[in-house]
């Protein structure tokens, strides 16, 4: 008999109302999840980046080489295509920069590679003579010091 309360209980729906329920579900399913996401989609899409076309793609290249080449050219012409891989630069003015600061760099180092004798005496009569270990002419310059 419990079967028979539970079944009397229960409504019963009819295929239009179920549709109905289901529409209404999904209704307020895009209302409160779908639409806040698309709208942060289109507010995102914005900052998309743009395609660039085959045609900019290839003009990109086309700069980047020329460029390679005129810097390649211009150091060339310093004197410091060895240098090449070391000169990281956006444009040509600041390669010429960058060129002036390598060589004032390369100049100072140049001259403090130069050979500096630490102990440079100049050799006069008497050192020569007191390594020879001859005292006759050691005194000799001496004097000759005094009389001239």
């Amino acid at each position: 008999m419990d079967t028979d309360n539970q079944q009397t209980d229960m409504k019963t729906y009819t295929e239009d109302e179920v549709n109905g329920l289901i529409q209404s579900a999904k209704d307020e399913w895009t209302n409160t999840e779908l639409e806040p996401l698309q709208q942060q989609i289109k507010e995102l899409e914005q900052f998309k980046p743009v395609q660039k076309t085959d045609a900019e793609i290839a003009l990109e290249q086309k700069s980047k080489e020329l460029f390679e080449k005129e810097k390649t050219l211009t150091l060339k012409e310093a004197g410091l295509q060895e240098f090449a891989e070391f000169f990281e630069v956006g444009n040509i003015d600041d390669l010429q920069s960058k060129i002036e600061q390598f060589n004032k760099i390369l100049a100072s180092k140049s001259l403090d590679n130069t050979y500096k004798p630490e102990s440079h005496k100049t050799s006069d009569k008497y050192s020569i003579a007191e390594k020879k270990g001859d005292t006759v002419s050691m005194i000799g310059s001496k004097m000759s010091k005094i009389f001239n």
